[in-house]
């Protein structure tokens, strides 16, 4: 039996005519394996897979730690495939436990990395503009049927002339950065090594964390998740925040100590957080972020838009093309 593609059916539809002129011009014979949840495979069939794209279609219901059950029938196929040769995922993290076995493998692995920037980027920056402009009090007051105008002494600082320190130079932080810097935000990554980058008024490395804080109005997390990075903002350095600085998180959610941040925000050291992603996905129910006053959330979902679905299909159909003309992948993943 001929190598295969396992792909799902919507995107073999919706990207017919792209798929048919990439497999005729490749010089290997690949066919279309079209994943269906509850399609029974044969032994032959899924020795036959050679690559796999795990799109947003399947992954679509899949909390950031479980499968959806069209994703635990993708991943039990992609395990099995003993011919597999390279994988394109959905996302641009690849902390997900269903990854680990193929990176495991040796599979080749590419990302979707910098297909989601723009959505991501514009929620970090509307979740930090409701902040610095006091909508929690205006939603809350709208919900009561309150008119409720804000206090002199309540009034909120000018964005303007602020500083934010960016944890992460990636296609997110420098959309973030380019944003902020236009409100006339000063901006400051934060990357592994200190290297200059458009939109960001200094670049250091992740070292100089501790000194940047005290002086930091909006610490906003836009990194991967590394053992470097685990519990990066911990109690010591929530503290180390000047008191009515911001949070925003939409990298992920262990890089926060959640409990710590619960207490930081309780007590009114931090004018708010906004925040879609968390230790434990979905949050709980009875975790007290539901109600603090200066808590913005979304549900790990920064990340939607049809324009991140588009732009996943089109870089693997990219990545597809070099695959079988044999040069490089975009974000290929280095090998470990």
């Amino acid at each position: 039996m001929p190598a295969s593609l396992l792909i799902s059916r919507q995107i073999a539809v919706e990207y017919q005519a792209a798929l048919a002129e990439i497999l005729a011009a490749a010089p290997g014979r690949l066919e279309l394996l079209h994943f269906e949840p509850d399609a029974g495979y044969t032994a032959q069939q899924i020795a036959s897979i050679e690559v796999a794209f795990y799109s947003r279609d399947i992954w679509e219901g899949t909390p950031a730690k479980h499968r959806s059950p069209q994703g635990q029938a993708f991943w039990s196929l992609v395990d099995a495939a003993s011919g597999l040769k390279w994988l394109q995922l959905v996302s641009a993290g690849l902390d997900h436990a269903v990854y680990q076995p193929s990176k495991q493998r040796g599979i080749r692995i590419s990302t979707a990395a910098g297909t989601n920037a723009e959505p991501v980027a514009l929620n970090a920056l509307t979740g930090l503009l409701m902040l610095a402009r006091g909508f929690p009090h205006w939603l809350r007051a709208q919900q009561q049927r309150e008119w409720a105008p804000i206090r002199d002494q309540d009034l909120a600082h000018d964005l303007g002339g602020q500083t934010a320190v960016i944890v992460g130079v990636g296609h997110i932080g420098t959309r973030i950065a380019r944003g902020l810097q236009a409100l006339g935000v000063r901006t400051i990554g934060l990357r592994r090594q200190a290297q200059r980058a458009e939109f960001f008024d200094e670049v250091l490395g992740l070292e100089a964390l501790d000194g940047l804080l005290p002086r930091c109005d909006w610490l906003v997390l836009a990194c991967p998740l590394t053992e470097q990075t685990r519990r990066l903002v911990d109690a010591r350095r929530l503290a180390l925040l000047p008191r009515g600085a911001g949070l925003v998180n939409i990298a992920r959610g262990e890089i926060v100590d959640e409990a710590a941040l619960i207490e930081a925000l309780t007590r009114g050291h931090l004018l708010g957080a906004y925040l879609d992603v968390f230790a434990k996905e979905p949050l709980p129910p009875e975790s007290p972020l539901w109600s603090l006053p200066h808590v913005l959330m979304t549900p790990h979902s920064a990340s939607a838009s049809l324009g991140t679905r588009q732009r996943g299909a089109e870089l693997f159909l990219r990545n597809l093309r070099a695959y079988l003309q044999g040069t490089p992948l975009e974000s290929e993943v280095p090998p470990s």
